[in-house]
């Protein structure tokens, strides 16, 4: 008889996140408790359109690492890299992030700082992972997107074969530092952005999240902090938290729980070229899921219009002149199904703070709801 070896082994996962209003003050502690841990060298890599709005910020890091007096700690260089979704074009820029690491001597015990939006998130982050099988990165998330939900995932990963996120890895960050100064550079349509996945996380989880959104989205369109920290923050614990308590952390399993309105928002980048904004893309993905969630009866037509009404209330757009004819679009279908390992899995509202996993979207609730939001926009 053949000898079959069979157990499972559980994987420790520590997650960290410090929120700070200027975490490259001398006087935070943040870094000290963040670099706490690592040893040797380290690099920095910092999205060049924040490099452009904050050019001291290099000389500031490097006097920030200084600072802490970990004397076995030494940050080597600070580089810029492309920002948004070019530098996730493909493996160019992953590969010069692991490059640089044996370039530099930065060991699994040293670390990479990736300081950016999103894109650099999962760009730079990828790169680590690839580099000695891993090297710990700590994440400075410079958006309201990256802050409230990208920078507390465990996933990186860049962009090819004409898909979002085709290729990547799972690695949980050694620290995450969210620094409020560094939103104030933001243009406003990435400002808005942010706020479609509080949007997304309030309608699963969430429903008195959505109503204080529903009550300040003028504040926060105006770029009101005193409205938006609160949101940020709430959205920031409900994603960490799933992640941490959800029981699928690296997605094992074929639902996706936190993916509502992606499957559209994916398929509507890659179609634009990626110069459709994730955020703007998740909104009007998020749009596209109500009106199917509406015509399947999951969902009432008033909570539907809710959600539009908010979203458009937020500065957002339900609607993408890429939506017309639907049949491209329908294809991200297929291409969500091959991404979740065979069965389609959707999840839709069926009222604010709860959802259930669909298995089937009709061809035509989705060519519907994109005739719908033509209509309203």
């Amino acid at each position: 008889m053949d000898t079959v070896w069979s157990d499972v082994s559980t994987v420790p996962l520590r997650h960290r996140v410090w929120w700070a209003e200027d975490a490259l003050h001398a006087s935070n502690p943040c870094w000290q408790e963040a670099l706490g841990g690592l040893e040797g060298h380290c690099v920095a890599f910092i999205d060049s359109g924040v490099a452009q709005a904050w050019p001291a910020l290099a000389e500031r890091l490097h006097a920030v690492v200084k600072d802490t007096g970990l004397d076995r700690v030494s940050l080597r260089a600070v580089e810029t890299i492309p920002g948004g979704e070019t530098c996730k074009d493909g493996l160019a820029h992953a590969e010069r992030v692991a490059r640089t690491c044996f370039e530099l001597g930065v060991s699994r015990k040293g670390g990479v700082i990736a300081i950016g939006g999103g894109a650099v998130l999962d760009t730079v982050g990828f790169g680590a992972s690839i580099a000695h099988r891993g090297v710990p990165v700590i994440r400075v998330p410079t958006t309201t997107l990256s802050q409230d939900d990208s920078a507390m995932g465990v996933k990186c990963g860049v962009n090819a074969h004409g898909q979002k996120n085709a290729l990547g890895a799972f690695a949980a960050p050694h620290a995450v530092i969210c620094c409020e100064r560094l939103l104030a550079s933001l243009p406003l349509e990435h400002w808005l952005g942010g706020f479609s996945e509080a949007v997304k996380i309030a309608l699963l989880k969430d429903a008195d999240l959505l109503a204080t959104l529903e009550r300040d989205a003028v504040r926060i369109r105006s770029r009101d902090m005193h409205a938006a920290r609160p949101v940020l923050r709430r959205c920031a614990e409900l994603h960490r938290a799933h992640i941490l308590h959800g029981g699928d952390p690296f997605e094992q399993g074929s639902a996706r729980p936190l993916d509502h309105g992606h499957w559209a928002a994916h398929r509507l980048e890659a179609l634009s070229g990626w110069r459709l904004p994730h955020g703007q893309a998740v909104a009007i993905g998020i749009a596209i899921d109500a009106h199917i969630a509406r015509a399947l009866g999951l969902l009432s037509a008033l909570d539907a219009g809710r959600i539009v009404a908010l979203l458009r209330a937020l500065g957002l757009p339900v609607f993408h002149p890429l939506m017309q004819p639907a049949d491209p679009l329908i294809e991200g279908l297929e291409q969500f199904r091959q991404h979740l390992g065979g069965q389609l899995s959707v999840p839709l509202i069926t009222q604010p703070g709860t959802s259930r996993e669909v298995h089937e979207v009709p061809v035509r609730a989705v060519q519907e709801a994109c005739q719908g939001l033509a209509n309203v926009a």
